[in-house]
């Protein structure tokens, strides 16, 4: 029996050494992850270390804490091999900033320029480490990340185990001694002390967490834990003298009988996955470790087995896989669209200079006119190339949103479509107040003010009025822009933000393209808002209206860039 706990614990250590490791390879992937949320170009300006155009990386510890929170690892990024954001802290409890990288870790990193994972010490800790370069657009090492976690403190339950069953196991040593001496002077006596030694035996197992069990050379479970019992569902009265065909499933029961019968007829210690059914109803993805109990002539006597519950490790790995995946489909599409607008816009260059030069040279109204129509429809072409590009390109990720002036973003939009106001002859009154501030993304907003203000001018009267305004309403900012046009009826309404509708009057206009207001709805579910129209009527006029997060009233989960949904981006594929 010793020597079966000594196997046990020897598999949990190796087992407990592994996950961690493994859990540095998640945190390590969940790092980059944050990384590349603000940026793929790393480099180093006036003693700082930036990401991507602006991102300062110098005192970044909400990224290091982050990671903290997600996965239990300690976080470091490091420039050159100075800590400038950590959560490792000194003794005094501050965090360990402006400490350097030392030893195995430093050289694979700045003199191979390779990753290193491995055990190092931390500031006189050991730890369990992953450590990656970052390199700059020239390839240069400039810094590098480190994940890890501690050893004490990860492996201190199985620590505790091991204190506890070595102290045991050398009790048990020197009783079965004592119970040899006295099986000569009093067999009964011997007997009963056997029996205590076996129930505490018992007890000391039943203190085990993982869940233990164990099989006589019949396959009838004759020995288990309480975490096997309550793992199962069965009591031991239910399990003892049973085989697995008297309790699971035939296809499971027919497994687990093959794979006992392989470890009894061959050395060492069977691991596994399989299935297990849980108390709870639930079939849970499980690591067997198996060995083999035989007697002095090595003929197997039964086997002992502990089980490692893995179905949560396996859905974080299988929830990282689809991140990534869906990742990579949004890089995708996005790539495919800019290819797509670039090749549109090639061929329409030559078209946009030639056409006039054409036109100015014709004197035939018909052929003028047919000039006219490819003129349109080229604008159409440019049109929506750029508007399904801007489309999927918004809807690809969330913005980081900050604090963003809405008067001024209204304002950028006016000096945009300035030259179509001027043609239409309509005025645009900013009411907005230059002091209020949401969260949000000026570039985004912008696009936003720009595509409902040319849908406004479009449709309003001619030397008509367009009124942008907003209005505090708890914790949001609710946001109009009306019109004195054409005005849309009740089924209109419910339809003008789906992509490519038209209303009726406007479906052979080849300077739109069905698109504007489609985005208007996505950058708008960016900034978690709510986008509607309201209308009298036709010929009263059209007000659109929109909300945003007033500044003071943000929620930590839209601050950070989130990848979208991708059933949401699967509609775009065009």
């Amino acid at each position: 029996m010793m020597v079966g706990n000594h196997l046990m614990l020897d598999q949990i250590h190796e087992e407990a050494v592994r996950q961690a490791n493994r859990q540095q390879e998640n945190s390590m992937m969940a790092f980059w992850e944050l990384m590349n949320r603000r940026g793929r170009n790393f480099h180093i300006d006036n003693g700082r270390m930036i990401l991507g155009d602006y991102y300062v990386l110098n005192g970044a510890n909400e990224l290091t804490d982050k990671i903290f929170c997600i996965t239990g690892s300690r976080a470091t990024i490091f420039m050159g091999d100075t800590r400038v954001a950590t959560n490792v802290l000194k003794e005094d409890g501050t965090r360990a900033l402006g400490t350097k990288l030392a030893g195995a870790a430093y050289d694979a990193i700045f003199k191979e320029g390779v990753r290193y994972r491995g055990e190092a010490d931390i500031l006189g800790a050991p730890y369990f480490t992953a450590y990656d370069p970052i390199r700059d657009l020239n390839g240069k090492v400039v810094g590098a990340l480190f994940v890890g976690v501690k050893q004490s403190e990860y492996l201190a339950r199985y620590d505790r185990i091991n204190v506890k069953i070595g102290i045991i196991n050398g009790a048990l040593a020197a009783v079965f001694v004592l119970c040899a001496v006295i099986l000569g002077l009093n067999r009964k006596r011997a007997e009963n002390e056997i029996k205590r030694q076996l129930n505490f035996q018992q007890q000391l197992m039943d203190t085990i967490p993982s869940p233990i069990f164990s099989k006589d050379a019949q396959g009838r479970y004759n020995l288990c834990n309480k975490a096997f019992q309550g793992y199962v569902g069965l009591s031991r009265e239910q399990l003892m003298g049973h085989s697995v065909y008297d309790l699971w499933e035939p296809e499971l029961a027919q497994k687990y009988h093959d794979m006992d019968q392989e470890i009894m007829e061959s050395p060492g210690i069977q691991v596994y996955e399989s299935q297990v059914g849980h108390a709870d109803g639930s079939v849970r993805d499980v690591i067997f470790h198996k060995a083999a109990v035989r007697d002095d002539s090595g003929a197997a006597q039964g086997l002992v087995g502990v089980i490692l519950d893995i179905t949560e490790r396996k859905a974080v790995e299988q929830e990282s896989r689809r991140l990534e995946a869906q990742k990579h489909h949004s890089r995708m599409i996005e790539s495919l669209m800019m290819q797509l607008n670039h090749d549109l816009n090639t061929p329409l260059t030559p078209l946009f200079a030639l056409i006039p030069m054409i036109r100015a040279k014709v004197s035939d109204p018909g052929v003028e006119r047919m000039l006219e129509i490819c003129q349109q429809c080229v604008n159409q072409i440019q049109g929506l190339a750029g508007k399904a590009f801007d489309l999927v390109r918004i809807s690809s990720s969330r913005p980081r949103l900050i604090p963003v002036s809405l008067c001024a973003a209204a304002e950028s939009a006016l000096g945009e479509i300035s030259s179509s106001l001027a043609e239409r002859g309509v005025i645009c009154c900013n009411a907005i107040s230059p002091d209020l501030q949401v969260l949000g993304s000026a570039d985004q907003l912008t696009l936003l003010f720009k595509n409902l203000l040319s849908n406004a001018v479009r449709y309003a009267a001619q030397k008509g009025k367009v009124i942008i305004s907003a209005e505090l309403k708890g914790a949001e900012v609710e946001v109009s822009v009306q019109d004195d046009g054409i005005g849309l009826d009740h089924e209109q309404l419910t339809q003008v933000f789906d992509e490519f509708y038209k209303a009726d009057t406007a479906r052979h206009d080849l300077n739109t393209q069905g698109l504007g207001l489609a985005i208007c709805r996505r950058i708008v579910a960016n900034h978690e808002g709510r986008l509607w129209a309201a209308s009298p009527g036709a010929g009263y006029g059209t007000t659109m209206f929109f909300t945003l997060k007033q500044v003071g009233h943000e929620s930590p989960a839209i601050v950070e860039d989130e990848p979208l949904q991708e059933n949401y981006l699967e509609s775009y594929q065009i």
